[in-house]
């Protein structure tokens, strides 16, 4: 599952084209996210995607192993999100602890779908190093997988999840009105 994510510096991404970037440091399902679409143009579009025989469901996350079977699917595109990481929740007794996942280079491309409604991050089962703390992770592309992405012919896979440095933040980050650096800062 990703239910916040973080994308602040786009530096690294080696982006070509101009777009009006806004750096936010909270981004919540609902809010207006940045996607490369398979023509590799880079769209503005609402993180949800709300199924065509539904008028109020919002899907933020596709488990990859129904994209398939699911008829909230069938007809949606395939993208990837820019990210410079994402946020997870750690359960302990009653309480949940919010962590940051990112990796060194701080670039993160998050395998997607989207149609005329809106985007969604596509999920898997978590490797070991990120199911301490949710069972769930996103499914992240490397640029050279791109292609096999968007072609649909993408194995889910990612070998360099053990890269991932992974730490807690604060609890300010529950909040979508807070927005600002402060959010990916490590707490002890």
């Amino acid at each position: 599952m990703c239910g916040r994510f973080a994308l602040f510096d786009i530096t690294k991404f080696n982006i070509k084209e101009e777009f009006d970037f806004k750096p936010s440091y909270n981004i919540s399902p609902g809010s207006m996210v940045y996607v490369i679409k398979n023509d590799y143009k880079i769209m503005k579009i609402k993180w949800s995607l709300r199924p065509s025989w539904s008028k109020k469901i919002e899907i933020i996350n596709a488990r990859s192993e129904t994209l398939d079977s699911k008829i909230s699917f069938q007809k949606a595109n395939w993208c990837i999100f820019l990210a410079n990481g994402y946020f997870e929740w750690k359960r302990k007794n009653l309480n949940k602890f919010p962590y940051y996942h990112t990796f060194k280079e701080r670039k993160m491309f998050i395998g997607g779908i989207y149609d005329s409604s809106g985007a969604c991050i596509v999920t898997r089962e978590s490797y070991p190093k990120l199911a301490k703390i949710h069972n769930r992770q996103p499914v992240f592309i490397d640029f050279t997988d791109f292609e096999r992405w968007f072609k649909n012919l993408h194995d889910f896979k990612c070998n360099f999840s053990e890269k991932m440095i992974i730490y807690p933040v604060t609890s300010m980050v529950n909040n979508p009105l807070n927005n600002n650096e402060v959010n990916i800062s490590k707490v002890d």
